[in-house]
């Protein structure tokens, strides 16, 4: 029999790699039309902090996908990335905020917190979204 540990109440587990080189194209061919439709403003202005904010522009990709995939939306049922937002600036302290019908998907399903990791290269980026039923 096993006991009872930090896994208990996991529910969803969601994950998304994105080549880095997809983010940097669409932004070339697209702007700020491609920048408005996916991320917040507070998205766009971290991630342009850096010296090249295309790895932090896919991360975000990555983990706005990872998230719609843990959701396991219903047909019809649609997450606008927009809705969908990570937020915080300090090195591995991020959260997952949601907006919107995505935020009303996540409660509908009862989901009540949720976990990423989002890790980004000179060629990919990727992140892992685990969504919990039970309080922390």
């Amino acid at each position: 029999m096993m006991g009872r540990n930090s896994c208990d109440g996991m529910l969803s587990v969601g994950n998304d790699i994105v080549e880095n080189d997809r983010i940097r194209d669409l932004l070339e061919k697209h702007g700020d039309r491609f920048l408005k439709r996916v991320f917040t403003d507070g998205e766009v202005e971290y991630c342009h902090k850096h010296k090249d904010p295309v790895p932090y522009l896919a991360g975000r990709f990555a983990c706005k996908e990872a998230l719609i995939k843990a959701l396991s939306l219903d047909p019809g049922e649609v997450a606008d990335m927009k809705e969908i937002e990570l937020a915080g600036t300090n090195f591995g302290k991020k959260t997952l905020v949601m907006h919107g019908k995505t935020e009303k998907f996540f409660q509908a399903k009862g989901f009540t917190h949720s976990s990423v990791s989002i890790s980004h290269g000179r060629n990919h980026s990727t992140a892992v979204v685990v969504l919990y039923k039970e309080k922390l």
